[in-house]
């Protein structure tokens, strides 16, 4: 976390117009927030280097006046040296204050500069959870009716249990939840007990075929044979499904957290309007813009480090800290959420090499493999959720 050192008041007092146009030339690798806090952090270590050197100046002029009063006899001269003793003192807890002032400073406006960052990163992962692009595929993969042959074989075994359900009660319980069901084409999933009457119905039906209906006979085994491998992957999928239903309940949690902070930090704290960010930042496209208004937003939060101190120099402190470690946690959230988007991902590699084998489902396996590829290395080019969260966790620096 140490490492982690800025200071902002050199950096805007001379430099960041220049920074700003320079950015517009290389955010595509980085964002605009990353770039900013880097070179705030190069200049912070250069003043936290001069700290260093002068109070080990003092030190060592302290030192040589206690050797100095030590050795003298003079009374007054030791009067005189204690009181220019105490005006070093006094010049060196000056330079740790500067410093601390500085440290509050970046780590404040590293705060509001994450914070800002989140919103655009936040909408590019709604779109993501809301769109996979293998979704479609695992759809058709859980829907018997677009395997060859199945929709043609379905409609000759429905037939049959439209005219066998007055002499057969588990024949019309099934007709009947197939006519609630609806249309089955459009992807009613064949799971539960809907898949459990719909197995003994096809049996029924295999039973009642004569001799003469050979072909048939063997069709509809291969159709049972396919309904129940579909029917299993549909149920191995639900229980992958099931997280991105955490996921997105965790994604509103932290949207809906993410604009309370937006509101305490830019609006209350920084008297910044939320409108003109998001024109001025979120959807501005151009980089060397996004970038001066950003560097605008911090130079705000410097002044109120400051106007904050000079109100309130006893207590100064507690109201940003405490903004600075929800800004902190709802990263460290967010990491959360990309690692576990990411996991959950990966569970389908598992549920691919499970049914790679199976030769009515092998062809779609290697279809939703290709499609799965795609859309998993597209999410790790844009979130590195275990790189996301040590950045979170040293996003600031201890005095």
């Amino acid at each position: 976390m140490k490492k982690l050192t800025i200071s902002f008041s050199l950096f805007l007092a001379f430099s960041g117009v220049t920074f700003a146009q320079s950015l517009s030339t290389t955010v595509p690798n980085e964002t605009v927030t990353d770039q900013v806090l880097k070179e705030l952090n190069r200049e912070r270590a250069l003043l936290s280097q001069n700290l260093d050197f002068r109070i080990k100046e003092i030190d060592s002029k302290i030192t040589n006046l206690d050797e100095s009063i030590k050795n003298s006899k003079n009374a007054s001269d030791k009067v005189e040296k204690l009181l220019e003793r105490v005006k070093f003192l006094e010049e060196r807890q000056s330079e740790i204050d500067k410093n601390t002032v500085s440290v509050y400073k970046y780590n404040y406006s590293s705060a509001v500069l994450n914070l800002a960052s989140m919103e655009r990163e936040i909408k590019p992962l709604n779109l993501f959870n809301s769109s996979r692009e293998f979704y479609s595929t695992l759809d058709k993969v859980s829907n018997p009716m677009h395997y060859d042959g199945y929709k043609e074989w379905f409609g000759k075994f429905q037939n049959f249990v439209k005219e066998e359900q007055d002499s057969n009660a588990s024949l019309a319980a099934l007709n009947h939840i197939m006519a609630v069901t609806g249309d089955l084409s459009q992807g009613t999933p064949f799971v539960g007990m809907f898949a459990g009457s719909l197995f003994d119905g096809i049996g029924t039906f295999i039973e009642s075929l004569n001799r003469r209906q050979k072909e048939l006979q063997k069709q509809s085994i291969e159709m049972l044979k396919l309904t129940t491998s579909v029917s299993q992957f549909t149920h191995d999928k639900d229980l992958i499904e099931t997280e991105w239903e955490a996921i997105n309940k965790s994604l509103d949690e932290l949207r809906s957290l993410q604009d309370k902070e937006m509101k305490e930090n830019f609006v209350n704290m920084l008297g910044v309007n939320l409108e003109e960010f998001e024109r001025k930042f979120t959807e501005e496209t151009d980089a060397k813009k996004r970038t001066q208004y950003i560097l605008d937003i911090s130079k705000i939060a410097e002044n109120k480090i400051v106007e904050e101190r000079e109100k309130n120099p006893e207590n100064w402190k507690q109201s940003y800290h405490d903004q600075m470690l929800a800004v902190q946690n709802l990263k460290i959230r967010f990491g959360d959420i990309t690692f576990r988007i990411l996991e959950n991902l990966k569970k389908y590699e598992g549920l691919i090499e499970k049914y790679n084998k199976d030769p009515y489902l092998k062809k779609e396996m290697g279809e939703l493999k290709l499609k799965l590829d795609i859309v998993k290395n597209t999410f790790e080019s844009t979130f590195n959720p275990q790189e996301y969260i040590k950045a979170s966790n040293e996003m600031y620096i201890v005095e």
